[in-house]
């Protein structure tokens, strides 16, 4: 997670540098002006870390209400949205501001009181087309998994390089491609790997992507 939120950081700096100076046609994609509506003119092409405004409702019980229920309040954004995952927003690596906060209403019967929190997050969400490095986690004749940072991805087997086939003798199983006389080259568990997104699917909690190797510059990084 420090690894994602410094080059989130890094990448934002840099667009928030690039922005004033673009012109509206070059500001991002439609994809990424629908997800970050007025904001989405600093997301670079092929960055997956877009700044973002979410607005979030939160409860807190009774008992902590009080002169501290801000720092309660904020405590618990920090615990309840950084790590988790909106299909809507992608995964949220880190709250950098609080912008707002609402009065609380207390529910009927119960003493919980919402709160709904305005804030601005880094959050990490691939687009198809993107270019990624990737750390291999399983292999199979189906194929392999990889994940890049919080995303799980997977290469079908026909998106793997002809020349490479699948060794189930060898421990732990991997792909290898033998095309030159020189060591082999092995696609296996903890194996890096540069792949292409071409497809990806969004649920309330979670994305998953589909990705391929089979493109030049793509597979196991040396």
């Amino acid at each position: 997670v420090t690894e994602h939120l410094k080059e989130a950081n890094q990448c934002v700096q840099r667009v928030d540098r690039l922005y004033s100076a673009a012109s509206p046609s070059l500001r991002g994609g439609a994809e990424r002006e629908a997800l970050l509506g007025a904001g989405a003119g600093r997301a670079r092409a092929a960055c997956m870390f877009f700044h973002i405004p979410i607005e979030r409702e939160l409860l807190l019980h009774p008992r902590l209400l009080g002169p501290h229920v801000t720092e309660h309040l904020k405590e618990k954004l920090l615990a309840t949205v950084e790590g988790s995952c909106s299909g809507r927003h992608g995964y949220i690596i880190s709250v950098t501001e609080i912008v707002s906060q609402t009065k609380g209403q207390i529910r009927e019967g119960t003493g919980i009181t919402s709160f709904t929190m305005k804030f601005n997050a880094i959050v990490f969400r691939p687009f198809k087309g993107e270019v990624l490095d990737a750390t291999v986690t399983k292999v199979n004749k189906m194929g392999f998994f990889a994940e890049v940072g919080p995303l799980p991805v997977f290469v079908s087997k026909h998106a793997i390089p002809a020349d490479m086939t699948f060794d189930q003798n060898s421990n732990p199983a991997s792909y290898v491609s033998q095309v030159t006389d020189e060591q082999p080259v092995r696609i296996k568990p903890e194996s890096e790997v540069r792949l292409r997104i071409v497809g990806t699917h969004f649920d309330a909690n979670e994305i998953r992507a589909i990705g391929t190797i089979r493109d030049d510059y793509l597979g196991v990084v040396q």
